[in-house]
């Protein structure tokens, strides 16, 4: 038999949930659904199009899509992208190298606004 809990399920907004890694404009459950899609357009071959996400929930969704071969960076593989992450308000450019592990977490560097061509 257990015991119930005297701690409250609700939540309060004195601690804000942390951002994604990518972008602050993402919450952690827009990065839940994010994150597979942005590692399986890493995983693949060469520059392709991009990978599309959304997330009905937040109304917030995206694309990415790798800008450069694969290279090896401390025993991973890795992968120069660009990402659009469109809001409510307005849509932003993003790149960024990326290293997915086999577990589908992937480790970004250089997050920075998109310079363009």
């Amino acid at each position: 038999m257990s015991i119930p809990s005297f701690l409250s399920d609700d939540t309060t907004g004195s601690i804000r949930p942390a951002a994604s890694p990518l972008s602050p404009d993402l919450d952690v459950k827009d990065w839940r659904i994010a994150e597979p899609i942005l590692a399986q357009a890493l995983a693949n071959g060469e520059p392709a199009a991009a990978v599309r996400w959304s997330n009905p929930d937040s109304g917030r969704s995206g694309a990415f899509q790798p800008v450069a071969s694969p290279f090896q960076r401390e025993g991973k593989t890795c992968r120069a992208f660009v990402a659009r992450i469109n809001g409510a308000d307005a849509s932003k450019m993003l790149q960024a190298i990326g290293c997915p592990s086999e577990a589908g977490v992937v480790a970004l560097d250089k997050v920075e606004p998109w310079k363009g061509i």
